[in-house]
């Protein structure tokens, strides 16, 4: 066997060699590119989907105020209950929110009450808006 041919056979031998045990440079730096992109896109999402729990969350918060507030309104006796409107501000999920109760005298004996939940500087949240009558003793 001659040298060269020794030489050529064996330079094979190593290329497949290489070949077998890893990557190139640029399958590496490619494979990087893909994973980042998956990583920054699983970051987009998680943000997102943290500020739509922060809502849902403030949602809830500001429905079940509303409600214990209402309920408390209709266990008072009719002559208890003012014809007016009341503010007041409450916080949930650190966003604030302004509370408006009003009473009206629908007639001498049937009062209406709004209650109504809005983001307090007119920005970003939830609102929440419920109505009940309270009416006297016939």
């Amino acid at each position: 066997m001659s040298r060269r041919s020794w030489h050529s056979s064996n330079c094979d031998a190593r290329a497949d060699t290489r070949r077998i045990l890893g990557f190139t440079l640029i399958e590496v730096v490619g494979a990087l590119v893909i994973f980042s992109m998956g990583v920054l896109m699983v970051v987009q999402v998680s943000g997102a989907l943290g500020f739509r729990m922060r809502y849902a969350g403030a949602r809830s918060e500001i429905v079940v105020f509303a409600n214990e507030r209402l309920d408390s309104l209709a266990a008072e006796a009719f002559s208890a209950l003012a014809a007016g409107t009341s503010l007041d501000t409450l916080d949930a999920e650190g966003m604030t929110f302004r509370s408006s109760v009003t009473i009206t005298t629908v007639t001498p004996v049937l009062k209406r009450i709004d209650i109504a939940i809005d983001p307090l500087n007119g920005g970003e949240g939830p609102s929440h808006s419920v109505t009940a009558y309270k009416s006297a003793a016939w």
